[in-house]
Formats: C-alpha cells, structure tokens, sequence
C-alpha cells in the first residue's frame, strides 16, 4: 500500500492502481514495447494466471514500484522492438506515466524509470538503457 497525506487526511492506495497504468501506458506504444522482467524474459504461464486471479498481482517482476520519503518511485523493464526510436518509446511512457498518475492518485511520482532491457525482431538482443525522468 501506498500511502499520501492531503488535506483531507492521509491516503492509501494499492500498487495494481500503478501498475494498471504503467500497463496501459506500455499499451499505448502500438506494439513498439512489451514488459519484460528485469532479466529481459516473457513472464512465464503460472505468473500469469496468478496475476489474473489476484494472487500475484506484477507482471514477473516487469514492474517495481517503491514508497520513499520523498513519493513513491517506478521502474519499469520493457523490450523495445527493433527499428523502435528508443528514445521516443520511453519519452512517451514516461509522460503517459506521469500524467495518468497525477489524475488518478492526485501526486506525481517522485521518479520514473524505465530500463530498456533488449530489442527484439526474431530474437532478443540483450540491452540494458535507463532512462530516467
């Protein structure tokens, strides 16, 4: 639980609130980006059905979200396709990142990185770029 102190009192909210957006987010990019784990691997089958029934609630590790003094602090780990403008792809889901997270929790992330951890045509071609906002 992430927790924020407004006027009104103090807030708590749930990680899958961003994770839901950094997912979408990723979404957005029309198939130029994928999550991957911080290994640069597809998450495997039994992750994925636990995600879906709420038991294991990040895509394998793709996600990472941290609640430090200053606010909270998202990484995420993508694959880029290849011929993808990397610095455009994670530009744009840096912003939608940003902008989705102040309308819905009302605080902007006090950092947002997202770790390109490959390209991929046929095959991955292991990378490891942050970019950081």
């Amino acid at each position: 639980m992430l927790e924020m102190e407004t006027k009104y009192g103090k807030i708590s909210f749930s990680q899958n609130i961003i994770s839901r957006i950094v997912i979408e987010a990723v979404e957005n990019s029309q198939g130029k980006a994928d999550i991957l784990n911080y290994k640069g691997k597809y998450m495997n089958v039994v992750p994925g059905i636990a995600s879906k029934m709420n038991i294991y609630d990040e895509e394998a590790g793709g996600i990472e979200i941290t609640d430090t003094e200053n606010g909270f602090q998202i990484r995420v780990y993508i694959v880029v396709k290849f011929g993808t403008s990397i610095k455009e792809v994670t530009g744009d889901i840096i912003d939608f990142i940003y902008k989705k997270t102040e309308e819905m929790t009302g605080q902007r992330p006090a950092k947002v990185t997202v770790v390109v951890t490959g390209t991929i045509s046929k095959n991955i071609a292991r990378r490891h770029i942050e970019v950081s906002r």
